[in-house]
């Protein structure tokens, strides 16, 4: 009889225990750990507040995994159709990358209206190529390009929570120096743009080092040695590729060479404001491509721009023959001052530092996959990105 009384007695403590436990998601504020900072922002006039957050681990590491766990409470239900959102910048404000999702990923019909509710954003990875040892972070909710307002006091002015920063890994990122050194007078009248680079001058000037994948994950298999040089008309430029199968079908000046051609790539920036910026190109088969660009990174693209630049190249092997083994290809190629407008001094002086990438895709020939390095990586598959740009420093010292 006491066994059964007992029973009846367990049984109704474990219904009561079932009955009052929160939902999957929900946790009370004892439970949040005590390193999460608390925050308590609020937004939509008081009716969603976020309580605290977190980054798993602590401190997120550069090419890896983290999450932001986050612990919000409504006052009532959220309108349909809004995701919460996290933004990550550096500190100097620039977006980086965005997380977007439903809240606790929409797991919940309604939300509940008690407790907080745990929401676990998992990025994927924090990029190597963020540029910073924090992050600064903002969150918020939206649906199209309609945000819910941040009371005043967490509003950063774009309806966007403004949070505490974020300590990460320090970045490991490629940076890079090329000085540029002046022709001496004497060897002037060496100078011929025909891409043998004989002549002593090349012998003398300073090299760019180890191309890079242009992911920065990597070294590149096929080298690229390049180097450059000045004079009063000119920036010079000469490109040293090593490449056992030489490839470029195009023919036409302007033709998309980057999309099928072995190609060395110029971009130069040379007031580094990320606005106005020139690419210049030339194929292994000798063929160029230039473009400007106004305003931002691909934005007001001119192909009727012409550089004016000279160049030459020269194959060590046999173009587009695939069944024999080449040895590789060079380029040389004279800008002429006056193509590059923006420029505060043009020429510069000495002691000035210009923006610059300069690039290399190896098209590999018969159908292989192709390989796109650089002196300096950019740290994405789009070339045009253009905060890791390497300096050109100019140094009036002359090299025979």
């Amino acid at each position: 009889m006491r066994s059964i009384v007992g029973s009846i007695v367990l049984c109704g403590i474990i219904a009561v225990a079932v009955s009052c436990s929160k939902p999957a998601g929900v946790v009370g504020e004892s439970e949040i750990p005590p390193y999460a900072q608390k925050v308590s922002a609020l937004l939509d006039d008081g009716n969603i507040e976020l309580y605290a957050f977190y980054t798993e681990p602590l401190k997120p590491q550069h090419g890896q995994s983290f999450k932001v766990v986050s612990f919000w409470r409504f006052k009532k239900q959220l309108p349909e159709g809004y995701k919460l959102f996290f933004h990550f910048e550096d500190p100097s404000g620039e977006q980086i990358f965005v997380y977007d999702h439903p809240i606790a990923d929409g797991r919940f019909k309604e939300l509940p209206l008690k407790g907080l509710i745990r929401d676990d954003a998992s990025i994927k990875e924090l990029p190597v190529w963020f540029d910073s040892d924090r992050i600064a972070l903002h969150a918020g909710f939206f649906k199209d390009d309609i945000r819910l307002t941040p009371d005043p006091k967490f509003n950063d002015g774009k309806n966007r929570l403004k949070l505490p920063e974020i300590e990460i890994s320090k970045p490991k990122l490629v940076k890079k120096q090329l000085k540029v050194f002046a022709v001496a007078g004497e060897s002037r009248k060496q100078i011929k743009i025909d891409g043998k680079l004989k002549e002593s001058y090349w012998q003398n000037a300073q090299t760019g080092g180890k191309f890079w994948l242009t992911s920065g994950e990597n070294t590149a298999q096929k080298q690229t040695k390049v180097l450059t040089t000045m004079d009063e008309k000119y920036l010079y430029f000469a490109f040293d590729c090593e490449d056992d199968d030489v490839h470029a079908t195009l023919k036409d000046n302007d033709d998309k060479i980057y999309d099928h051609d072995d190609v060395v790539e110029i971009f130069i920036d040379a007031n580094g404001d990320r606005k106005d910026y020139w690419e210049m190109q030339v194929s292994a088969a000798g063929v160029k491509f230039d473009a400007s660009f106004k305003g931002g990174p691909r934005k007001n693209m001119d192909v009727a721009w012409d550089s004016g630049i000279k160049y030459a190249v020269q194959v060590d092997g046999t173009l587009n023959k695939p069944d024999d083994t080449d040895k590789g290809w060079t380029a040389e190629i004279a800008i002429p001052w006056k193509s590059i407008a923006d420029a505060v001094n043009n020429p510069p002086k000495d002691g000035d530092i210009w923006k610059a990438y300069l690039y290399r895709i190896d098209r590999n020939g018969g159908g292989k996959k192709p390989e796109f390095s650089a002196w300096v990586p950019p740290y994405k598959g789009d070339f045009h990105y253009l905060r890791f740009m390497g300096d050109l420093v100019f140094v009036y010292e002359e090299i025979l």
